[in-house]
């Protein structure tokens, strides 16, 4: 194994968290639907082609821990979707390429299977916040709009092999601009290297903690439970005991967790409730027919509503103890020092590189340029902070 695995990574992870940090705002602020997709398009795109400038094994899954740990600097107080996305999409890529070998062909089947999993993490997050009720509700809906379009014939699955399907072309054309953008890149380096200087300073608290938020292990474990218990309360027993049960943990955590608070005063979120709601008393089903704005349909609108507040702001108050300094101090002891320094010196190079490199208004009005430019910057950067670990005994 290259000893500076490490080192590389921390390179392509850095440059990998500015890309998704700079879009991954840009699409948050407008609000668009598919904003998890187009992201992991232009991931796919930036891996395939950075393989093409290093080709190490094992390169794509260190940079995709380190991209996903680097997300958590983002405004938004949920961190925990983006980043378990960003690091379930790192190692599709690296596995199906280990799998089939460094070719084309492993490329877009990676690809196909990393912008693919874009829409499972979203179903899946989906099925966490409002249970299997929403699916129930959905498929009505679906079904009661292909009746009125008289399209009897077309049923729920055929939509989803056409949405899979759709997110398998992207996957494919992904991999071959990636694949494409890499050998330019790299036929560029050969020509004409891009030469740059890159200050580096260890970032030694690169979790961007406030010095107000306190920290507590036993809150974490206390969230985590409550979370799990609160939802099978839900699940077992309805909106009476759930709400019996959910009503001091949210009490308490909205007044502890103030970045918390905030995911609830998105217009968005209510609205998005406030459908859902509408929807499951428009299209519940009682027996085998659908009953119009039935009582228990309302009902079980309210109960996602509320299984919806609690897992928003449960994952919220997860992702603030996650950064505690005690869980990083303990990871750092239990073999993962390596992880934390390349997390610092990825940290360390982010302002510079999101001033120099990852300009937000390049990258927005010509995204697969940028792509090339940014690999131009790869030896650069990793020589500088090899320059860095040498001067300062900071070894990966």
């Amino acid at each position: 194994m290259n000893k500076d695995i490490w080192t590389k990574a921390a390179v392509v992870g850095s440059l990998w968290a500015s890309v998704e940090i700079i879009m991954g705002s840009f699409f948050h602020n407008l609000q668009l639907p598919f904003a998890g997709t187009l992201l992991a398009v232009f991931t796919v795109t930036f891996v395939i082609a950075i393989l093409q400038i290093w080709p190490e094994r094992g390169l794509i899954w260190r940079a995709g821990i380190i991209a996903a740990l680097m997300k958590s600097i983002s405004p938004s107080a949920v961190i925990l979707g983006p980043m378990t996305g960003i690091f379930f999409e790192a190692v599709l890529l690296e596995f199906f390429i280990f799998l089939l070998g460094r070719n084309i062909i492993s490329y877009i089947v990676a690809g196909m299977m990393a912008v693919l999993s874009a829409l499972f993490h979203k179903l899946i997050t989906l099925l966490i916040i409002y249970g299997w009720d929403a699916v129930a509700i959905l498929s009505n809906v679906y079904k009661f709009a292909m009746k009125q379009l008289s399209f009897t014939q077309v049923n729920p699955m055929d939509a989803v092999w056409i949405l899979v399907s759709i997110y398998l072309v992207l996957g494919i054309l992904s991999a071959l601009i990636g694949f494409k953008i890499g050998k330019k890149a790299l036929e560029q380096k050969e020509k004409q290297p891009r030469i740059a200087t890159f200050d580096i300073s260890f970032a030694d608290s690169f979790f961007s903690i406030s010095k107000e938020q306190k920290f507590s292990v036993y809150l974490l474990a206390f969230n985590i439970l409550s979370v799990v218990a609160i939802l099978f309360i839900i699940n077992k027993w309805g909106l009476y005991w759930g709400l019996e049960s959910a009503s001091v943990f949210l009490v308490y955590n909205l007044l502890r967790y103030k970045n918390a608070a905030r995911q609830f005063k998105r217009p968005a979120l209510w609205l998005q409730l406030f459908i859902l709601t509408l929807l499951a008393s428009l299209f519940y089903v009682e027996g085998s027919q659908i009953v119009y704005f039935s009582p228990n349909g309302i009902f079980v609108g309210l109960e996602m509503t509320l299984r919806a507040i609690v897992v928003v702001l449960g994952f919220s108050s997860i992702s603030v103890e996650l950064r505690n300094p005690i869980i990083r101090t303990v990871l750092n002891k239990k073999g993962f020092s390596k992880l934390y320094k390349a997390l610092g010196l990825a940290f360390s190079a982010l302002p510079a590189i999101m001033t120099n490199v990852t300009k937000p208004q390049k990258m927005l009005k010509k995204p697969f340029k940028t792509i090339v430019d940014i690999l131009l910057y790869t030896d650069s950067l990793y020589l500088a902070f090899i320059k860095f670990e040498q001067e300062n005994n900071v070894k990966s």
